[in-house]
């Protein structure tokens, strides 16, 4: 995949959707930091997500944070190509999903 086609993907891959899909609860851009075995005793939220920058950040941990593949890969402990290739298929399955069942927007019935 070229580094044209990952910027693309990385734009269209909202950080704070992919969060919810993998199951992190997301509340207002915040969350709980999925390491959190480092967080005892903490009851805010320390993972904040940046939605016009599509990043996160956790305030506690020096090591998490980054972009939405940078997200995946800590989150899930995955290579870059794999979250890459996730979020490829992802893209492509909600794609063929809306062309085989809506038609302007309205669902086939």
């Amino acid at each position: 995949m070229l580094e044209d086609e990952i910027k693309r993907l990385k734009m269209f891959s909202p950080i704070v959707e992919i969060a919810a899909e993998m199951g992190l609860k997301v509340r207002n851009n915040l969350g709980e930091c999925f390491r959190d075995q480092r967080h005892v005793g903490e009851d805010a939220p320390t993972l904040f997500f940046n939605v016009s920058k599509n990043t996160f950040l956790c305030k506690t941990c020096q090591d998490v944070g980054g972009d939405v593949v940078d997200f995946i890969c800590q989150y899930k402990g995955w290579e870059p190509q794999q979250a890459i290739e996730w979020l490829f298929h992802r893209i492509e399955f909600d794609h063929e999903t809306r062309q085989k069942y809506y038609v302007r927007g309205k669902k086939k019935g």
